[in-house]
């Protein structure tokens, strides 16, 4: 090749290595705002977002001796549900368990093929 093959050649590297470097640039920092702004999304939705606050006397511990006293609250029993007219009788467990499969003999392994070359 003569010195006039060459330099075109180089010139169009040295492009596309600059474009690669511009290209490599651009994701790094397109990742870098990607991280920063779902940091600060994040706090955003913590500061707006704010769960129930605890008090300090609902925190402390209950005496044993008010632990073991009823509270006064009176918590209603189960819903009385009528049966479904036409209903079928609810599931009975089988007599006896079902047998266990008595395992087959395998078939024997059929036999290679083997090809007629010579």
């Amino acid at each position: 090749m003569t010195n006039g093959g060459e330099a075109p050649q180089s010139a169009r590297s040295r492009a596309r290595d600059a474009a690669v470097r511009r290209t490599r640039a651009i994701v790094v920092g397109v990742t870098a705002g990607a991280v920063a702004l779902s940091g600060v999304f994040s706090v955003v939705a913590a500061h707006a977002f704010k769960g129930r606050q605890l008090h300090a006397a609902t925190a402390t511990a209950t005496p044993a001796s008010d632990a073991a006293r009823p509270s006064g609250r009176r918590v209603p029993g189960p819903d009385a549900v009528p049966p479904i007219a036409g209903d079928p009788a609810p599931l009975q467990p089988p007599e006896q368990p079902p047998a266990t499969p008595v395992p087959q003999p395998e078939a024997p392994a059929p036999a290679p093929q083997v090809s007629g070359g010579s």
